[in-house]
């Protein structure tokens, strides 16, 4: 945002390009309600030749990415617990090293995840972060490209008024509007979307 994450603000431009201010979901808003609004920018390893992500063996949900985020070591962890059509758990993402003073954590308590071809995502509400210009109560999301390697962008903010509910919140994204350019190629570790009962 400010200084970390500040080309996430981008992303809300790609990907609410289509929106109206006053949308009920980050894909429609306008950036201008939100300096809160981002996602991660794109990291200088993105090439092909970057190491794939490897599988995860046992089918589960979640999993840990090991990125590079504005120039600075990044890990996201995610916990799902899946039952039914319903998705909780946590994201965290920490950015910067011991030796960083922009250091942050940023923790979403999750509600909702979304799938729409080799794009998937899970968000909820920001729980705690110490990410400069970041709040509580914002949405927030984990973004992911399945593929080899693997992609991801981090949602940090979006103002809470844009939406009712989670689940209609991540439906607005459309993740066709994203562009590849930014987001960050997963180095080390792999992200497994969620596995939802067929409908």
């Amino acid at each position: 945002m400010r200084t970390i994450l500040g080309v996430l603000v981008v992303i809300l431009v790609i990907a609410g390009c289509a929106g109206a201010t006053g949308s009920a979901a980050p894909a429609g808003s306008a950036p201008a309600a939100s300096t809160q609004a981002s996602a991660s920018a794109p990291s200088a390893s993105a090439s092909a030749s970057a190491p794939a992500a490897a599988p995860n063996p046992s089918g589960a949900s979640g999993g840990v990415a090991h990125f590079t985020m504005d120039g600075k070591p990044a890990t996201t962890t995610v916990d799902l617990v899946v039952d039914g059509t319903s998705v909780s758990g946590t994201a965290v993402t920490e950015i910067g090293d011991a030796t960083d003073l922009g250091k942050g954590t940023h923790t979403v308590r999750l509600g909702c995840s979304a799938q729409e071809g080799d794009w998937w995502a899970v968000g909820g509400k920001t729980d705690m972060t110490t990410v400069h210009g970041e709040k509580p109560g914002d949405w927030s999301a984990v973004i992911v490209r399945d593929g080899s390697p693997q992609l991801i962008g981090i949602w940090l903010g979006d103002n809470p008024s844009n939406a009712s509910d989670c689940e209609a919140w991540l439906a607005a994204i459309d993740f066709a509007d994203m562009g590849l350019e930014h987001f960050n190629t997963v180095e080390s570790g792999t992200l497994v979307h969620p596995k939802m009962p067929a409908s």
